[in-house]
């Protein structure tokens, strides 16, 4: 379950977003997948380029389109990402894996007039970031994940915007790992 943050009044306030997050192999090395949420749709691959035990490095490009139902001096309606990840997998032991991260994100943000062809009050932004997360294999095929990680949105006409953040549980499972 994730949760949007947003400013009302004073107030801070979360709006629910729950996420079915997707993965299928298509291959040797690479897979593809996705994040469908309440409020948007990402799709993306992952590429593993060099596998030398106990280390594996993959690349994970992907593209999204969000819609973010409140909105604030900072942030805007329509979203659409388009970004890459550099991931870098430790195996501890069969059981253990930690997972680093590095990612940029381009976005556009902006209002509902943008489907008019209006793009007054909208934005880009570049977002450097970086992500951690360990894995426990509770059996073959049966995963727990914590992560969490943040990034850092620079509004290319504006400046620096506040830093944005994410922490998350998963439990993930299918057909019994060749780890």
């Amino acid at each position: 379950m994730n949760a949007i943050a947003f400013e009302r009044g004073r107030e801070r306030a979360y709006l629910p977003n729950p996420e079915l997050t997707f993965r299928k192999g298509a291959g040797d090395n690479w897979d593809w997948g996705g994040r469908l949420t309440l409020l948007g749709l990402e799709l993306g691959t992952r590429h593993r380029l060099v596998e030398r035990s106990p280390w594996t490095f993959s690349v994970a490009p992907s593209a999204g389109v969000w819609f973010v139902p409140v909105t604030n001096n900072t942030t805007e309606p329509v979203n659409l990402r388009l970004g890459a990840q550099a991931l870098l997998d430790y195996r501890i032991n069969p059981t253990w894996t930690l997972t680093g991260g590095a990612s940029l994100m381009g976005t556009f943000a902006g209002p509902l007039t943008v489907f008019q062809g209006r793009f007054n009050g909208s934005h880009l932004l570049a977002s450097p970031g970086a992500s951690l997360g360990v894995a426990y294999r509770l059996n073959p095929s049966l995963e727990l994940r914590a992560e969490g990680g943040l990034e850092l949105p620079l509004d290319l006409r504006e400046g620096r915007r506040q830093p944005t953040g994410h922490l998350g549980l998963s439990l993930r499972w299918g057909r019994a790992s060749r780890r």
